[in-house]
């Protein structure tokens, strides 16, 4: 793919520790490099060095040919390219979970596999969601959405979402009564499903 090359991209990724330290978010900074080349991507690859995430996790996460991402914008557009690889994905970076956490992160998923199909751009959001740890963000949100009612399995979504809740519930600040709220709700979903004899979800 076009590209200015490493001493561009290294000089790139020099503003872009340099912007990032000063509180700059990733997607703006990667706007305001975009603005300095030619080639868009070179700036989505500074971002991506300065933050420590290597040129084949970028790629993944976008799910698209970088030119054809450029091409697909024009010049003066670089504010909603970089904002375009925030929704992607693309900067996030990855939380570091504890035992309890992984453990947490682990029932949601199971949650997710449980609810009978997810739309693509809400797969994508619980997804970045879980890579960056927001874990209490996740479960709300399941909660609220639930299970599908024709292909989703409700005994299992709801006993998966009650041992994550649970796990969670210790958890202190502004979080702690919203989680117990939800919890509770939780706990009420699954007992309607061991009275109506659903087991298998």
């Amino acid at each position: 793919m076009s590209s200015g090359g490493t001493d561009v991209i290294e000089a790139l990724s020099v503003a872009a520790r340099e912007r990032l330290r000063a509180g700059a978010t990733p997607a703006a900074v990667c706007s305001e490099l975009a603005a300095r080349t030619r080639w868009w991507w070179d700036a989505v690859l500074a971002v991506g060095q300065a933050l420590g995430i290597p040129e084949s996790e970028l790629l993944r996460r976008l799910h698209s040919d970088p030119e054809r991402v450029q091409g697909e914008l024009h010049p003066g557009e670089e504010e909603l390219y970089g904002e375009l690889m925030e929704m992607h994905g693309v900067f996030d970076v990855a939380r570091q979970f504890d035992e309890r956490e992984l453990l947490i992160a682990e029932h949601l998923r199971t949650a997710i596999g449980a609810m009978g199909g997810v739309a693509s751009g809400r797969a994508l959001g619980l997804s970045r969601w879980l890579v960056v740890g927001e874990l209490v963000r996740v479960f709300c949100s399941l909660a609220r959405s639930g299970p599908r009612p024709t292909r989703g399995r409700p005994a299992k979504f709801w006993e998966a979402l009650v041992s994550a809740g649970e796990l969670l519930e210790p958890v202190t600040g502004n979080d702690h009564g919203t989680v117990a709220q939800v919890l509770g709700e939780c706990r009420a979903h699954l007992a309607n499903c061991t009275r109506s004899g659903r087991f298998s979800g």
